[in-house]
């Protein structure tokens, strides 16, 4: 028994739709692939970027003066500059 008319042109229609798709999702992976590729170089950009930040944050430990340490010999200093004032003090009180 022939297939209608009708049939040959529905099987065609949903062949050609077929075929569409598999275009379709093929470009569609060809598209996320190029923009994974991308994501990567930028990834792997602002990893170096990182890093070079990283050592150039330690290098900086060593060249600048940290807060923390800044305000450790401040205060030794105040502590000096008030146990010398008390002996000054201490030494005027005697004369």
């Amino acid at each position: 028994m022939k297939p209608s008319v009708f049939e040959r042109h529905m099987q065609t229609g949903i062949q050609v739709l077929l075929v569409a798709l598999i275009i379709w999702a093929g470009t569609q992976l060809v598209n996320l692939g190029q923009q994974s590729v991308v994501l990567e170089e930028r990834l792997a950009t602002q990893g170096l970027t990182l890093q070079e930040m990283r050592e150039e944050l330690r290098s900086w430990g060593d060249t600048y003066y940290r807060t923390v340490d800044a305000k450790r010999e401040l205060n030794d200093i105040e502590g000096r500059i008030d146990n010398l004032n008390s002996r000054v003090s201490a030494l005027e009180d005697v004369r």
